[in-house]
């Protein structure tokens, strides 16, 4: 359980920042709020803003080939919910979408650009935020591609557990309700699959089911199949 006792070791962008820095950066944004189900940005479309979450769950996700949405990140509170095409003219990779109901603060480029030229800090927390999305991104593809549909829900599961994990005697319960549905669009695959892989993770007492959320009785069984004991705490969350 070492991954869930070692959490505080990373925390979400905007609390990486110095006070002042966050309050730099506050003044350059529009503060909104965003219900449940609203969309902030589609895949393909132009992007105009940048998104930090002050409350509530943003998720990003791509449309497959057979037209199904694959979720990629859940951002929460402090975390940043957008892309580097802001500032390069490229479209959208991912759709935003509002899972509960949020308050954000929404920044323009230019109001970013003339704010990276005045503060260095600032900026390179951006830059280094950008970069961990990416191999964030690319981790995850690389559990599908790697191990399959058991290795990314393995995958999964552990990225929830880092992010959503509390400590009880018998294991790690994730504190967040997860839905085969759920887990079948963050693993590209069928609900009946997950279902099935489920069933399977339950037989063997790797994993239980209370009240919905899912309790992690043996995640060190999860992690050897994906050869990632040691992977490093800021590339295996959900966000």
């Amino acid at each position: 359980m070492s991954e869930v006792k070692n959490q505080a070791k990373y925390a979400p962008f905007f609390h990486q920042l110095s006070r002042e820095n966050q309050h730099i950066l506050l003044i350059h944004g529009k503060e909104m709020t965003a219900r449940a189900g609203q969309t902030l940005f589609y895949e393909g479309e132009e992007a105009k803003y940048i998104y930090l979450i002050q409350k509530g769950i943003v998720r990003l996700s791509k449309m497959t080939i057979e037209n199904k949405k694959f979720f990629l990140h859940q951002k929460q509170e402090g975390d940043i919910a957008g892309e580097f095409s802001l500032f390069n003219d490229m479209s959208c990779s991912m759709t935003a979408e509002v899972v509960s109901d949020a308050v954000l603060v929404k920044f323009e480029r230019k109001s970013l650009e003339a704010l990276f030229s005045q503060n260095g800090e600032i900026a390179t927390a951006f830059i280094k935020l950008f970069a961990r999305n990416t191999q964030l991104t690319q981790a995850k593809f690389s559990d599908l591609l790697l191990y399959g549909k058991t290795g990314a829900l393995y995958s999964i599961l552990i990225r929830f557990a880092n992010s959503y994990g509390e400590e009880r005697q018998t294991g790690i319960l994730i504190n967040w309700k997860l839905t085969n549905q759920d887990l079948a669009h963050f693993t590209g695959t069928s609900r009946e699959t997950v279902n099935r892989m489920l069933n399977d993770l339950k037989r063997s007492n790797i994993i239980s089911v209370k009240k919905g959320c899912i309790l992690i009785k043996d995640i060190d069984f999860l992690r050897k199949h994906l050869h990632c004991e040691r992977c490093p705490l800021e590339r295996c969350t959900i966000s």
